[in-house]
């Protein structure tokens, strides 16, 4: 009955689009990684424009345990449910009670008039309309309850020192204005916030340090060198060192206690294991951090390369895809994803535009119907971003990679065996090519190093071709 309950409830809140666009959980066609890839493209882009960010993650105490059941069904009439709905709604939530055992000694019930149970299907639902309303408020997104909040601004080359601080004052001033509200949000519905565990986090490539102290609850909050959001650690240039570091020494570390146990295992129940416990932790939001230079991702390829040892056996080995594959594929298919606006409005939006060509010459005859504008970006580290990255790889796909409907499983298929038969090739002049891309070979301690051919930089390699045709704004 809940299941038929919450099918039924959420269909028709996404239909009327009675949720905000600014939640990203329990929702069809969104993820953790959807919110990653929106928020970090806001900073990485205000400091491409020279200007800066300033973001705050919150911390909700016990947030599913503190939906107070009178503010939750008080709000329900808002969203046009129907009195027996609601009723029945009110009845599902009421006379439940909570003891406690301790030793075999047991206390007395005691009613339980906030949370959602747990383990519920309809639970998250229900936490969705209460926490609906906070993201009324300016620059609010969420994950269920991971509450972020961020403002930021756009510069220009050569502005006074005057100029910056005054922008910046102007950023910790909204942030204390957003955080406001969410405290007076908060004690009208019953709901705590942590100030020692919100983390504050300022975006900026000055030389001048953004030290940046908003006051929440009565808390002066200071601004650290990194935010944690979601599970990813995120620098305060918008890059993900500290995030690879820590994932490649979790998965070492897994990887060693595999070794230890390794006569216990047959190889195909190591390779299992290999696959299910540590390799996700070296492919969490991959295509958020795959732009990411090569010295920081090496640390996982030779994991990876470890667990081939561990693992001893040829023929498994052999169809163990590399990481970097995996990564390419994973990035194409969110952006087919979003492409075809199975995401949020807000992120739907961040697509580029089409590029239209209004006459055929050799070059935009390769060009697939799908071809999107690119920014050319004016710093390295934006061009290693989601979004320039993985427009830039889809431009390079062949017309046949792309289904004539939308079908991600049949798109990733194709993009799989394109980007596999592009796979790494040994050239006799000792020149390699990887993706269709070659590369000058040093070996050191058996790890290659690849070095775009006639590169000066790795921002060269991302770069598009110059092409010759008519740019036309506007979506496609």
């Amino acid at each position: 009955m809940e299941s038929i309950v919450n099918c039924q409830l959420l269909r028709y809140l996404e239909g009327h689009q009675l949720i905000s666009d600014y939640q990203y959980g329990f929702r069809r066609g969104r993820s953790a990684g959807d919110l990653l890839v929106y928020l970090t493209h806001r900073w990485a882009e205000a400091i491409e424009s020279k200007g800066e960010a300033l973001a705050v993650s919150l911390d909700i105490s016990k947030a599913f345990d503190r939906v107070w059941h009178r503010a939750l069904l008080s709000k329900l009439p808002a969203y046009g449910l129907t009195e027996k709905l609601r009723n029945w709604i009110s009845s599902f939530l009421a006379d439940r009670s909570i003891k406690v055992v301790i030793d075999g000694a047991c206390s007395d019930l005691k009613p339980v008039n906030a949370g959602v149970p747990q383990g519920c299907v309809l639970s998250p639902t229900l936490f969705l309309l209460h926490i609906n309303d906070m993201l009324k408020l300016s620059n609010i997104h969420c994950y269920a309850d991971d509450s972020t909040g961020d403002t930021f601004y756009t510069g220009r080359a050569g502005i006074s020192r005057a100029v910056v601080d005054e922008y910046r004052n102007k950023l910790v001033s909204e942030v204390e204005t957003l955080l406001r509200g969410v405290s007076d949000w908060g004690r009208q519905n019953l709901v705590q916030f942590n100030p020692k565990k919100t983390q504050v986090c300022a975006f900026s490539a000055k030389k001048t340090p953004f030290v940046a102290t908003p006051l929440f609850e009565n808390t002066l909050l200071k601004a650290t060198a990194s935010i944690g959001i979601l599970g990813v650690d995120i620098s305060s240039d918008v890059q993900f060192r500290g995030h690879l570091e820590g994932k490649a020494k979790l998965a070492s570390k897994k990887l060693g206690v595999l070794s230890k146990a390794r006569r216990y295992f047959t190889p195909g129940h190591r390779m299992q294991l290999y696959k299910a416990q540590i390799r996700p932790h070296m492919e969490y939001c991959s295509h958020l951090w795959a732009g990411a230079p090569q010295y920081q991702l090496l640390p996982l390829d030779r994991i990876q390369r470890r667990a081939v040892r561990i693992v001893d056996d040829q023929s498994l080995s052999e169809r163990l895809d590399p990481l970097a594959l995996r990564r390419d594929v994973g990035s194409l298919c969110i952006f087919y994803r979003i492409y075809h606006g199975e995401c949020s409005e807000e992120l739907f939006g961040l697509i580029p535009a089409a590029e239209f060509h209004h006459r055929t010459s050799r070059q935009n005859t390769k060009f697939h119907p799908y071809h999107l504008d690119v920014r050319r970006s004016t710093t390295e580290r934006f061009s290693r971003q989601f979004l320039p990255r993985t427009t830039t790889m889809w431009n390079q796909l062949p017309t046949e990679v792309f289904p004539n409907q939308f079908d991600l499983g049949s798109f990733k298929k194709r993009a799989y065996q394109f980007l596999k038969g592009r796979q790494r090739t040994r050239e006799p002049s000792g020149i390699e090519s990887v993706h269709g891309r070659r590369y000058h070979l040093t070996s050191e301690k058996k790890v290659l190093s690849l070095i775009p051919q006639n590169a000066t930089s790795s921002r060269e390699y991302w770069q598009p071709a110059k092409r010759i045709s008519h740019k036309t704004a506007g979506h496609h």
